[in-house]
C-alpha cells in the first residue's frame, strides 16, 4: 500500500473521530453552541468524504492495473498469429 493512501485513510479517521469527540463534548465540555455543533458536523462529513475518496482511488488503481494486464494479454495473443 502506498504511503499517501495510509496518510489519507489516517487523516480521514482522525478528522471523523475529532468531529465525533467534539459533538459528544469530550474535547470541549460545556455549553454546545451552534458554531461548535456545525464545526463538528463539518469535520465528520469531511472525514467520510476523505475515506470515500481514498477508497475510490484504490479501486480505480486496481481497475487500471487490470485493464493494462488485459491489454497486454490481448496484444500477446494478436502477435502470436
Amino acid at each position: 500500500m502506498n504511503i499517501s493512501l495510509i496518510i489519507n485513510f489516517g487523516t480521514a479517521a482522525l478528522t471523523f473521530v475529532f468531529g465525533l469527540l467534539l459533538i459528544t463534548g469530550v474535547i470541549y465540555p460545556g455549553k454546545m453552541d451552534s458554531a461548535k455543533l456545525m464545526f463538528a458536523i463539518v469535520l465528520m462529513i469531511y472525514g467520510i468524504y476523505r475515506f470515500i475518496n481514498s477508497f475510490s482511488k484504490v479501486k480505480q488503481a486496481k481497475m487500471e492495473e487490470e485493464r493494462v494486464r488485459l491489454n497486454e494479454e490481448r496484444e500477446k495473443l494478436l502477435n502470436q498469429k
